[in-house]
């Protein structure tokens, strides 16, 4: 029950988000208001690491930045994937778009099950290998703002952020950005989170913070019903059902899972000590 609870609060609290992120856009464009990289935390990352590892400074970076970055920080050291799985405006967006296709192919038979086929089907096992290579992409993307702050001394990352063009939606403007971002709503029609799970350098940085958070997901094994509604909740596709402790880097700490649980001891979330074994 508490699990459901847990649900509704976060969904309270992505549509505040939601909502303050859309009172930013329309500001920005109708009285000039703070601009977007001023909300961006992955900039405060960038800006942060370069002072540290060269001594220079990033441009375009506020310090708002610098505090939200230390917030996402705090917040994976405290609560592993919380800023990503309750505050991240892309995360929900994305969401939001997922549960519409959903829909949508919900009430189309043939599109129905042509999903359910595709679902159940022997291609599954050979997406799940092609998921799990994916998943190293994010690493891969961090090292781009990083290590081109550092050279360059500038926030390289910022021509094809969909964070930025999201809080900027408003102005309309075609951009790389803009493109990455209609790319990730395409996708997320069919994949659930999907920058989330192959593209985003500030998870990847906040799934490393996590790794030090004592608070996780408890799976207990006899009093597991071995329903699956916990894989089939969880948005970036882990398989709970197969864990004791979930503490692999791409967990948002939605509670998803929790909430889908129908077994009262199932699943709950406790405090232990961290672990490092990485699963992606």
């Amino acid at each position: 029950a508490w699990g459901a609870r847990a649900r509704w609060a976060r969904h309270a609290i992505q549509a505040v988000v939601i909502a303050v992120v859309g009172w930013q856009a329309v500001g920005h464009v109708t009285s000039g208001g703070e601009s977007a990289e001023a909300w961006c935390p992955l900039g405060g990352i960038e800006g942060a690491w370069t002072v540290l590892t060269t001594g220079r400074t990033v441009a375009h970076v506020h310090t708002s930045s610098l505090v939200l970055a230390a917030t996402v920080l705090v917040l994976a050291l405290v609560g592993r994937g919380f800023f990503c799985g309750w505050l991240c405006p892309l995360g929900t967006v994305q969401e939001m778009v997922h549960k519409a296709g959903r829909a949508v192919t919900d009430r189309i038979p043939p599109l129905r099950r042509l999903r359910r086929r595709l679902e159940r089907g022997a291609g599954i096992e050979r997406w799940r290998r092609i998921d799990r290579v994916l998943r190293w992409g994010r690493w891969l993307v961090l090292a781009w703002p990083i290590i081109g702050a550092a050279v360059t001394g500038t926030m390289v990352f910022r021509v094809a952020d969909p964070w930025i063009t999201l809080l900027m939606v408003a102005q309309f403007e075609i951009s790389l950005a803009f493109v990455v971002l209609v790319a990730t709503l395409v996708l997320a029609l069919f994949i659930q989170r999907p920058f989330c799970r192959y593209a985003c350098p500030l998870g990847a940085v906040q799934s490393l913070a996590g790794k030090l958070s004592p608070i996780a997901v408890q799976r207990d094994a006899s009093a597991c019903l071995g329903c699956d509604l916990c894989n089939q909740a969880c948005p970036m596709a882990i398989p709970v059902n197969t864990r004791t402790r979930v503490t692999d880097t791409s967990c948002n700490g939605c509670l998803e899972c929790v909430a889908a649980c129908p077994s009262q001891n199932g699943l709950s979330v406790t405090l232990a000590m961290p672990t490092f074994r990485t699963r992606r």
